[in-house]
């Protein structure tokens, strides 16, 4: 008889056999969420620390 194919682990190849079936979606999402917190932090950072706009600058002509 011929053996069953095998993965890189020495499991059969079978659909949902695999841990990281279910684990990318995780990581992708985590992976988002931290890019968006750390944005979220640069946004914060360059607004508190932005200079006041002077008066004249709206009503001067220019």
């Amino acid at each position: 008889m011929t053996p069953a194919p095998t993965g890189i682990e020495g499991r059969p190849d079978e659909p949902g056999d695999s841990t990281m079936d279910g684990l990318w979606p995780i990581l992708i999402t985590v992976g988002l969420a931290i890019v968006i917190l750390v944005n979220a932090v640069f946004i914060y950072i360059a607004v508190s620390g932005a200079d006041d706009v002077v008066p004249s600058y709206f009503t001067e002509e220019r």
